[in-house]
Order: structure tokens, then C-alpha cells, then sequence
């Protein structure tokens, strides 16, 4: 008996050794999951909710000076480039009192951004770069603003919404603008601005547009967005209906996702891993650091901001924004992590070729849980439908949402879960 007993516990300890090094699981990027889609429209936006992140408008605690639908009501979201140079958090070389310390590059006003979409910026990983749609709590002041590519006007024309960006590459993108409809931002005039602000180009938005001082580009790009969108965003612009569907229930299907390893090739640079917080219902990014293990992605703070006149590097006279400090403020976290497949071509090393419609798998990480679906674009002024198992418009975990964008046909790219 007692030998008996002694192998049922020599073999239990065995199962528990093989569960506790069993490798994470590998979403494959290429598989057809014959999910039959049941096309969806339009969702109505409920009064006093959300359309982006589905809460209640009367308890966002909005800053003093920040605008957007918690304060005014009125849903116009703006769209905007933000570097992702060394993760956000990778010691930065340049001048400044930060030189050398983590977060000098961290996405400043970060957490108010209701929906992040990340996309790989260079061929091998090596750069990503965050899409942030602020909408909800629209801040003073955002950034490290950067340019586009191609990528980017493809991903704001289903949102039709107001885009800034510190440049372009001028292979590809005024191309798109124009493919899309878009006004050229170097074709925009005070009475006729467009929707789209390029920092480069001393227009009607320029005012808005600085250099944080003392710090050397090119992350230290400012928009202050609420002055953009107070005087530069035509007022009868509308921005399309983006609404998605939200959920109070957490979801029971499923398999076990609560920790998430995102691959573009990068380890320093651009790769990440997701871990979710079941006290916040909410997915917090990591990235590493050297040598100093992985740190939790934070947004910077910007302590007493204020336009002043200062000698630039060649002594002329120049408007920056100056502040007292720059303090790393608190993680972006999200509710909702949803990667979505698609096919990466590519137009160089440095031009991203992304295939943004048609069908392709989608994932989906809510509530400590992996859920397999699909998603929809029929064409490049439709919004994107996230489809679940059942082939239906997915429910959303009421909160912030990350889509990052997966080529899993590049190689090694790639997304395991655990």
C-alpha cells in the first residue's frame, strides 16, 4: 500500500514539474479557424457612454485644461503619432536632465489615450510606433509626437478622425492622402486646414506644435492638442461612427491568457509581454530595460509646462515648451489586448506595406482570458469588426483597448500566451 501510495505522489509531483515548464502556446498565425462571420453594422452609441471605451462620461475625472467627450460631450477623437524609440523606456544619450534614465522617452499624457494601436515601424522589429486615439480626456499637451507611414493614414481613415504627426515619408504617404481623400497637410491654408497636422509645416496648427527644452530631437516633439482642437479643427467636421459593443461580464470561454509575449524581432526595442492584474481587470506592458530586467511601459508627466523663448542650438531666438521637470507618470494599462493578424509587405527596410483590408485572424485577451475570432474590413472607410468564436461582433471589456498589429508572415514575428 504504502509503496502504491509512493508512486501515485512520485507521479503527481512529476505532472506538477512538466506543468510547471510546459512552454507557452504559439497562436499560428497562417491557420484558417472557419469561423463564419455574421456581418455587423453600425452600433448606435449610447447616450452618456463611451464609444471608445465604453464608460459612464460622467465618471471620467477629466484634468483641469483637458477637453474631449467626459467634458464637452461632443465625440471628436484625434489620432496621434507617438515614438516608441527604445520601448518608450530605453536610456536615452541625448542632453537634458533625464540623459541616461529610464522613461526620458516614454509617451507623454499616455494613459488618456482611449485606443493604442501598435505597429511595427522597421523591416526585423527593430522600431514600433504607437497610433494613440484620444477621445474621452483629450489632454493639454501629448507626445513624443513622429512621422507616418503608410501604415498610419490607412488605420485613421476608419476612424475620419483629426491626425497629428511630427512628418511623413514622402514615398508613400501623400500618395495615400490622396487615395484616401485626404487633404495634404502641405495644401492647407488658414481657412481650409484639413484634418491632418504635420509639425513640420509652419500652417495655422504651427502655434500648437513645440520642441521640449532643453532636450534634442528627435523625440521632443509637443502638440497641444487641445488648442488644435479649440482652433484649428474645422467645426463641422464629423468623425465616423466607431462604436464598438461592451460588456459588464467577464468572459467564461476561452482558454487561460494572462500573460501575453509579443515578437517583432527586438527584444529591446519593440518586443513586449502583457500581464494581467485580475484586481484591475487590466493587461499591464513590460518591456526591458538592459540589464535591469523588464519595466512596466509608463507614460511621462510633464511638470508646469509653458511656452518660453530660448536660444536654440545655433543661437537664434525659438518658442519652445519648457518644464520644471519630466517625471514618469503611471502605467498604460489596458482591458482589452487584441492582436490582429495581417500581412506585412514591405517597400524597403523603412516603408511598411500593411494589409489592413480584407479578413485575418484576430485574439483576444479580456478578463485573464484568450478568446480565438476573426476580423473585417471591407473597405478603407469601413471600421474594423473584431468577430468572436460564434462569428459575431465581439464584446469588449468596458476600458482602454491595445490592437497590435501582427505580421506573422515576417519572420520572426509572432505572439505566445500563457
Amino acid at each position: 500500500m504504502k509503496k502504491a501510495l509512493s508512486l501515485v505522489l512520485a507521479l503527481a509531483l512529476l505532472l506538477c514539474a512538466v506543468a510547471a515548464v510546459a512552454e507557452p502556446t504559439a497562436i499560428d498565425g497562417k491557420a484558417d479557424r472557419g469561423i463564419t462571420i455574421n456581418t455587423a453594422g453600425l452600433n448606435e452609441a449610447e447616450p452618456g457612454v463611451s464609444p471608445t471605451t465604453g464608460r459612464k462620461l460622467d465618471e471620467i475625472a477629466c484634468p483641469d485644461g483637458f477637453l474631449g467627450m467626459a467634458v464637452t460631450g461632443v465625440y471628436q477623437p484625434f489620432m496621434v503619432q507617438i515614438s516608441n524609440s527604445n520601448n518608450g523606456v530605453g536610456t536615452y544619450s541625448g542632453t537634458g536632465s533625464k540623459s541616461g534614465q529610464p522613461y526620458r522617452l516614454a509617451p507623454v499624457n499616455g494613459t488618456y489615450a482611449d485606443v493604442v494601436y501598435e505597429a511595427v515601424q522597421k523591416r526585423g522589429g527593430s522600431e514600433s510606433r504607437m497610433s494613440m486615439i484620444f477621445s474621452d480626456t483629450i489632454p493639454d499637451y501629448v507626445g513624443f509626437v513622429r512621422s507616418t507611414r503608410a501604415t498610419h493614414p490607412r488605420i485613421r481613415q476608419e476612424w475620419e478622425c483629426a491626425f497629428c504627426t511630427s512628418g511623413y515619408s514622402v514615398k508613400d504617404v501623400p500618395e495615400e492622402w490622396k487615395k484616401l481623400g485626404v487633404k495634404n497637410p502641405a495644401g492647407a491654408t488658414d481657412d481650409d486646414p484639413g484634418i491632418a497636422y504635420v509639425g513640420d509645416f509652419p500652417k495655422v496648427w504651427h502655434p500648437y506644435v513645440f520642441r521640449l527644452h532643453p532636450y534634442q530631437g528627435p523625440n521632443n516633439e509637443i502638440f497641444n492638442l487641445t488648442g488644435i482642437l479649440q482652433n484649428v479643427v474645422p467645426k463641422d467636421h464629423v468623425p465616423a461612427n466607431h462604436t464598438w459593443l461592451f460588456t459588464d461580464e467577464k468572459p467564461t470561454n476561452g482558454d487561460s491568457g494572462e500573460i501575453i509575449y509579443v515578437t517583432f524581432g527586438d527584444k529591446n526595442n519593440s518586443d513586449s509581454r502583457l500581464e494581467y492584474d485580475a484586481a484591475n481587470n487590466c493587461y499591464i506592458r513590460y518591456v526591458a530595460y538592459g540589464d535591469q530586467g523588464d519595466l512596466p511601459y509608463c507614460e511621462n508627466k510633464l511638470v508646469n509646462p509653458r511656452p518660453e523663448k530660448v536660444k536654440d542650438e545655433n543661437g537664434n531666438t525659438v518658442t519652445k515648451l519648457a518644464v520644471d521637470d519630466l517625471a514618469a507618470g503611471e502605467p498604460l494599462t489596458f482591458n482589452n489586448v487584441i492582436v490582429q493578424g495581417i500581412e506585412m509587405k514591405w517597400e524597403g527596410q523603412l516603408r511598411p506595406d500593411p494589409q489592413l483590408v480584407g479578413t485575418g485572424i484576430a485574439d483576444y485577451f479580456m478578463g485573464g482570458k484568450h478568446i480565438a475570432g476573426v476580423w473585417q474590413r471591407e473597405d478603407m472607410n469601413s471600421r474594423t469588426v473584431f468577430y468572436g468564436e460564434d462569428g459575431n461582433e465581439i464584446k469588449l471589456q468596458r476600458g482602454k483597448t491595445l490592437i497590435i498589429l501582427m505580421g506573422y508572415n515576417d519572420e520572426g514575428c509572432g505572439v505566445k500566451y500563457e
